[in-house]
């Protein structure tokens, strides 16, 4: 265990540690809150369960604007000071829950929350790579999500034990996150300063949105990032829709996820420190997601004992798909980004995972709930399309990029003779 831990945290040095002590402790708050949260809305605060969707699908649709806000703000602001605001905003934010109990207030307190949640992304994102050399930096962040989805799982396990002792312990679910909210944001107070960058592009607001090659890298990447669809919302409805498989498999498909990416996530990123690695990665997770939907798809023509076994090897495929676009993501997030822009181009490029959560479960539902193995093989398509298209996009993408600056040229030492005095060593 000891040398596991050794080899998978070993990026995680200086500054990058106090990192994985924030990203962790934002996690367990994060999985506190989420996992009962619908419960909370619905028990304590008393809104009808349609009001809570709809403004869960708010919040989720007002990362679209946050993420290019914020990641234009963080190269303006400088990434530590905009996180850590955002983080001391979003411990006010979740106190503000125990006086929501009507939509009046649940809606403008859900899209506020879930507009900063969003904008925190490219701010720690750009604190990555201020903090984490350029060749450690995608290990790093591998490491960082194995962190994330053992806090996050922590913090269900906890919400799960408040929820079984009543409302009145459910009530604390909020307040909860509000505390690690300010934990998080006391960390990153301990963090070396950068300094901050005025925004390049001729003083043009959101360059990002022009860089058309980019944007193509984005929708390829939110193809690819459907995986996360098909495990949360796409194979669990499935299950007990249109299969006579027991329900307790859907807890078990996701502690199965979880696990996994906690265990092989800095093992898979391994690779993906460049362009050419990172796309090669993501071809490799659209591969496994299109041999999983086939599997999913034979597994509606054959029995319930044969389904299960197909259902859990689609479940291994598509952790696989994950853990490999997950580290495509890291290294062309980073790889794509030009330093003088870097907060608005990871801003940018969290879109992806922006779109997949916010449209990704209505289309995969859509498609594996009402039209069986059609949909199945659809969704295969379209990740054949986003790994088809991955490559092309980002050479044309990189095209973009600023040359390096010239190295400076260097004087060449005269020669030495036999007896001429050496350089002194210190002791």
């Amino acid at each position: 265990m000891k040398t596991f831990l050794q080899r998978t945290f070993s990026s995680l040095r200086g500054p990058a540690r106090t990192l994985g002590a924030l990203h962790f402790v934002d996690s367990l708050g994060n999985g506190l809150f989420m996992a009962g949260s619908a419960v909370y809305f619905v028990t304590v605060a008393g809104l009808p369960a349609t009001v809570v969707g709809l403004g869960l699908s708010l919040a989720g649709l007002s990362g679209f604007v946050a993420s290019l806000v914020f990641g234009r703000m963080t190269d303006k602001a400088g990434a530590r000071r905009l996180l850590a605001v955002l983080l001391f905003l979003l411990a006010g934010a979740y106190a503000l829950y125990p006086a929501v109990h009507s939509p009046a207030l649940y809606f403008p307190v859900v899209v506020l929350t879930g507009a900063l949640e969003y904008g925190c992304g490219p701010a720690f994102g750009a604190l990555i790579a201020e903090l984490v050399p350029e060749g450690e930096r995608v290990t790093a962040r591998a490491a960082l999500r194995s962190l994330f989805n053992a806090g996050f799982s922590a913090g269900a396990l906890i919400a799960a034990a408040l929820i079984s002792l009543g409302r009145d312990t459910l009530s604390l679910l909020p307040l909860g996150n509000g505390l690690t909210f300010l934990a998080a944001a006391a960390l990153v107070l301990k963090l070396p300063a950068g300094r901050a960058r005025a925004a390049d592009g001729g003083g043009r607001a959101f360059r990002v949105l022009r860089d058309v090659p980019f944007l193509g890298v984005i929708g390829s990447s939110s193809l690819l990032a459907l995986h996360s669809a098909v495990l949360l919302a796409g194979i669990p409805l499935w299950i007990v829709r249109n299969t006579g498989l027991p329900r307790g498999l859907v807890p078990l498909i996701l502690a199965v996820n979880t696990v996994l990416v906690v265990l092989f996530q800095v093992a898979a990123a391994r690779g993906s420190e460049n362009l050419d690695g990172a796309v090669r990665a993501a071809r490799r997770s659209g591969a496994v997601s299109v041999l999983a939907c086939a599997a999913l798809a034979a597994g509606t023509l054959t029995g319930s004992w044969a389904t299960g076994v197909v259902t859990l090897g689609a479940v291994l495929l598509f952790t696989l798909a994950e853990l490999w676009q997950s580290a495509s993501g890291f290294g062309l997030g980073f790889g794509l980004a030009p330093e003088a822009a870097r907060g608005e181009y990871l801003g940018a490029f969290h879109l992806h995972m922006v779109i997949q959560a916010t449209l990704g479960p209505a289309l995969v539902t859509f498609l594996v709930i009402g039209h069986g193995a059609t949909g199945w093989l659809a969704l295969a398509a379209l990740f054949a399309a986003g790994a088809t298209a991955i490559g092309p996009t980002v050479t044309r993408a990189r095209r973009n990029l600023p040359a390096p600056p010239p190295e400076p040229a260097r004087t060449p030492e005269p020669a030495r003779t036999e007896g001429s005095p050496q350089p002194q060593t210190a002791a």
